[in-house]
């Protein structure tokens, strides 16, 4: 099973680098864009893990 980390972290790159795609193409400073991605990818991970290790226990 992939470890809870690699989960997180890759959640968290695949936003960032959205966010920054993002603002890049709307001409926008890029550095609010990717810390905005870069939370909303952690949240996105940790939720994915929790939910994982929910449906695991069962």
């Amino acid at each position: 099973m992939i470890k809870e980390k690699t989960i997180v972290s890759t959640a968290t790159l695949a936003t960032s680098l959205l966010m920054y795609f993002y603002a890049r193409n709307a001409e926008k400073d890029a550095v609010p864009y990717v810390m905005i991605g870069g939370f909303m990818g952690a949240v996105i991970g940790e939720s994915i893990v929790e939910y994982l290790n929910k449906n695991k226990k069962h």
